[in-house]
């Protein structure tokens, strides 16, 4: 087996680092997810999880957008249908573990989850595009941005 490493060799692996990764962020939140619905664990026992994904989520992203990796492929607007899916997944959550009782909590949930989810699209897309500013401005110069 050959020990040099060309262009091929450094796809091939940044092709399965990057399904790894993709693996990763699907299996951590189903297994925090089976902790609470399941298990019925107490948030204390899983935190340790949540951290290392949102903390491996976060240097991914940060870390990609600094490189010049525009998010998305620029196409910013793909992250917005992700805010439905919170709301839903939080109100459904909420609901199987006993924290939704009457129609008030259910709109409250909903309407906090879309605001929520919102604020937080809207907070992660503005710092990540300010990131990806500063490496546009740093590579490329002071010239106007084409968007």
């Amino acid at each position: 087996m050959s020990t040099d490493r060309d262009e091929r060799t450094t796809a091939t692996a940044d092709r399965w680092l990057a399904r790894g990764m993709a693996i990763l962020m699907i299996a951590l939140p189903i297994d925090v997810l089976v902790r609470i619905l399941i298990l019925k664990q107490h948030p204390g026992q899983h935190a340790d999880i949540s951290l290392i994904w949102i903390a491996t989520a976060m240097y991914v992203a940060i870390g990609m957008t600094a490189n010049g990796v525009a998010p998305f492929g620029g196409k910013w607007w793909k992250m917005w249908p992700i805010i439905p899916l919170v709301a839903v997944t939080n109100t459904v959550v909420l609901t199987l573990i006993g924290m939704v009782h009457t129609w008030a909590d259910l709109i409250l949930t909903i309407t906090l989850g879309i605001i929520g989810g919102a604020a937080g699209v809207f907070l992660i897309l503005f710092i990540l595009r300010g990131i990806y500013g500063v490496w546009e401005r740093r590579t490329l110069g002071r010239a106007p941005r084409e968007e």
